[in-house]
């Protein structure tokens, strides 16, 4: 399943969410004229090097949220930031956004950090603006659980779009990541995804009830759900 948008209009110019967006595509624009593994060894999270010297690793926990590994995974992060990040700033608010979208970044790495404690996990640098999203998608599950996500699902040569409830699309997205964290799946930060996106939860709670409101304002309707064949 990979999402394509939502029926949830956030009515307000989300200019932070445009700004990571741009941001991250300028950063990665400069990774491929650095070197992209360089980039990667110079600036990613390594759990090791930051558990030796914390302070003087300190900057990785943000470097590493604006790098990327390669186009897809550019482009597939900031589909989902697009997606999902306007809602989440209409309800925090522009300063109170970009502040959460960081400490969801910090929340990401802490549990990657804890799950990333012997070789060769620990020697691995991560990289990738997914913790953070993360915890986008947290506080978007927890404001919007009955908005649509129109979402493309494949089967074989054949696809559809499946308008789904934020709630099922975002849950079944979280229960993915806990049972390749589970199961030791190689490649992914699974656990920074799983930390990231209990941040979102922890920050996003407070302002549930404002964004309840919101969402319930007149002119604001979710539509039934179905499917559509292509």
């Amino acid at each position: 399943m990979f999402p394509i948008r939502d029926e949830n209009p956030s009515g307000v110019r989300p200019v932070v969410t445009y700004a990571l967006i741009i941001i991250n595509t300028v950063v990665f624009l400069w990774e491929l004229a650095y070197g992209l593994e360089r980039a990667v060894y110079d600036f990613g999270f390594i759990p090791a090097a930051f558990l030796a010297d914390p302070l003087g690793n300190a900057y990785r926990i943000f470097t590493s949220m604006f790098l990327h590994g390669g186009w897809s995974h550019l482009i597939g992060n900031m589909v989902y930031l697009y997606i999902f990040g306007d809602n989440v700033e209409a309800a925090f608010g522009k300063a109170k956004y970009f502040a959460f979208y960081l400490a969801s970044g910090v929340g990401a790495t802490g549990l990657h950090v804890l799950a990333s404690l012997t070789p060769p996990a620990a020697y691995i640098p991560a990289v990738g603006a997914s913790g953070a999203i993360s915890g986008v998608l947290g506080a978007y599950w927890i404001f919007y659980p009955h908005a649509r996500i129109q979402t493309v699902v494949t089967y074989g040569f054949f696809w559809q779009v499946v308008r789904v409830p934020a709630y099922y699309y975002i849950g079944f997205w979280f229960v993915y990541q806990l049972i390749m964290g589970a199961l030791g799946i190689s490649g992914v930060a699974w656990w920074a995804h799983v930390g990231g996106f209990i941040t979102g939860l922890v920050l996003g709670s407070p302002l549930r009830e404002a964004a309840r409101r919101r969402r319930e304002a007149p002119g604001r309707v979710f539509w039934d759900y179905y499917v559509e064949w292509y």
